[in-house]
C-alpha cells in the first residue's frame, strides 16, 4: 500500500514537472538561431595540450563567428597544425605551463584585450552553437563583466547508455535550471563555465594572472570579479555549448574532485562569508545547502535504521520517489528518455558525489593553494 502511494506521488510529480516545463518550453527548447555573422569585436581563445583529436571540431564550430586563437601548451602531437588548418591563429609554447598560464601568455603576447572588446574562452573539446558568439555578446550589456554559456554534455549515440554521461547530462540540466538561474538573477554566480564563457576584455585584464592560486582557474577569476566589483556575471542559456565529459568512473571522480577542491579553495582563500555583501550572503546559503546535501540525508537514514524513530523502508522509498521525480523532469526537459532507466545508477553516483565533497574538504585543509595550476583532462572522444 505504501509503495503504491509513493509511486503515485512520484507519478504526480512527473505530471506536474511536465506541466511546468510545458509552460516554460521556450526556456528548454533549442532557441531559433540568431543570424550567424562574424563578430569583429570578439575573439575566441582556446588553450590546448595534445588536443589534436578534438581541437579541429572546436575551431570549426566557431571560426565563422569570430577570430579564433589557439595556444598550444607544450603539445607533443600535431595539435598546432590541426588548429591552424581549421582556421585558427596559433601560438605554440615550448613547454607545458598549464591552462591559466597558457591563456595569460596568449592574451599578453598577442595583446588580445587591446584589439577586442571581449574574449570567449573555450576548452579544446567544446563545440558551440552557430550563434554562440552572437548570443553571448548580446548578453554583454553595460555593467556585465562575464557571460556564462549553457553547458551540455556531448552524449552521442555510440555512448547513449553510458551512465557517467547520463548522470552528467542530468546534473547539468538540474544545476543550470535551478541554482545557476537563481544566482544569475541576483548576481551571485559562484562559478562559471571555464569551457564556454565570454569575458569583457577590461575585466579579463584585471583578473588574469599567470598562475591562479586555486586548481580551478575560473574559480579565481569569478571571485576576483565579485570582490573587485567589476560587473555582473550573468547566465545566458541561449548561448549553447557541448563538451566532452568523463566516460569512466576514475576520470569522473578525478574531475569532480578537482572541481570541488578548487571551489573550496576559493571559499577559503577569498574568505567567503566574512564580508557584508549580497554575494557573500548567497554563497553562505549555498554552503549550507552543500552541508545538508552531504550530511542531512545520510544522517536521517542512519537515525531511521539505528534508532527506530522512523521506518527505514519508508525513508528510502520517499528518497527514491523524490529522485525519480527529479530525473523524470530532467528526462522531459532534455528529451533524453533513457535517463529514467538510468535513475538507479544516478542515485548511486549521487552518493559517490557526496564522498568527493568530503575528500575535497580534506584536500583543501592540506593544500588550500597550489603553486602551479596544471591538470590532466579526461580522455577526449
Amino acid at each position: 500500500m505504501l509503495l503504491a502511494l509513493l509511486l503515485a506521488l512520484a507519478l504526480a510529480g512527473l505530471v506536474l514537472a511536465h506541466a511546468a516545463i510545458h509552460g516554460w518550453r521556450i526556456t528548454y527548447r533549442r532557441p531559433e538561431p540568431a543570424q550567424a555573422v562574424f563578430e569583429p569585436r570578439v575573439a575566441v581563445l582556446v588553450a590546448t595540450k595534445n588536443g589534436s583529436a578534438t581541437v579541429r571540431d572546436t575551431v570549426e564550430s566557431v571560426v565563422d563567428q569570430a577570430d579564433v586563437y589557439v595556444v598550444s601548451d607544450g603539445s607533443t602531437d600535431d595539435t598546432a597544425d590541426v588548429a591552424r588548418d581549421a582556421g585558427a591563429y596559433v601560438l605554440e609554447l615550448d613547454e607545458n605551463v598549464g591552462k591559466p598560464a597558457a591563456i595569460h601568455a596568449a592574451v599578453k603576447r598577442l595583446r588580445l584585450t587591446s584589439f577586442y572588446e571581449a574574449l570567449v574562452i573555450l576548452d579544446d573539446d567544446t563545440i558551440v552553437a552557430p550563434d554562440f558568439v552572437a548570443r553571448s555578446f548580446a548578453a554583454l550589456r553595460p555593467g556585465v563583466a562575464i557571460v556564462v554559456g549553457k553547458t551540455m554534455t556531448r552524449w552521442d549515440h555510440a555512448r547513449r547508455w553510458n551512465v557517467w554521461l547520463g548522470c552528467r547530462a542530468y546534473s547539468y540540466w538540474r544545476y543550470q535550471a535551478t541554482i545557476r538561474r537563481g544566482q544569475s538573477a541576483v548576481n551571485a554566480l559562484n562559478c562559471i563555465s571555464g569551457s564556454n564563457s565570454l569575458y569583457r576584455s577590461s575585466v579579463l585584464d584585471q583578473v588574469l594572472v599567470e598562475q591562479t592560486p586555486y586548481i580551478v582557474d575560473d574559480t579565481y577569476w569569478t571571485l576576483e570579479a565579485h570582490r573587485r566589483r567589476l560587473g555582473r556575471i550573468v547566465y545566458a542559456p541561449s548561448a549553447q555549448a557541448w563538451i566532452c565529459d568523463p566516460v569512466a568512473f576514475g576520470a569522473w571522480y578525478k574531475q569532480n574532485l578537482r572541481w570541488v577542491w578548487g571551489t573550496l579553495q576559493g571559499v577559503w582563500g577569498h574568505r567567503i562569508g566574512t564580508r557584508a555583501t549580497a554575494f557573500d550572503a548567497c554563497y553562505v546559503l549555498l554552503i549550507l545547502d552543500w552541508l545538508l546535501y552531504v550530511g542531512f540525508a545520510p544522517t536521517i537514514l542512519a537515525l531511521g535504521f539505528f534508532t527506530g524513530l522512523a521506518d527505514p523502508l519508508t525513508l528510502v522509498l520517499w528518497y527514491l520517489a523524490g529522485v525519480t521525480a527529479w530525473v523524470g523532469a530532467g528526462a522531459i526537459a532534455t528529451r533524453r528518455w533513457r535517463l529514467v532507466l538510468m535513475a538507479p545508477a544516478i542515485v548511486a553516483i549521487d552518493w559517490i558525489y557526496r564522498v568527493t565533497f568530503v575528500h575535497a574538504f580534506v584536500k583543501t585543509l592540506r593544500q588550500p593553494q597550489v603553486q602551479v595550476c596544471r591538470w590532466e583532462s579526461p580522455a577526449r572522444y
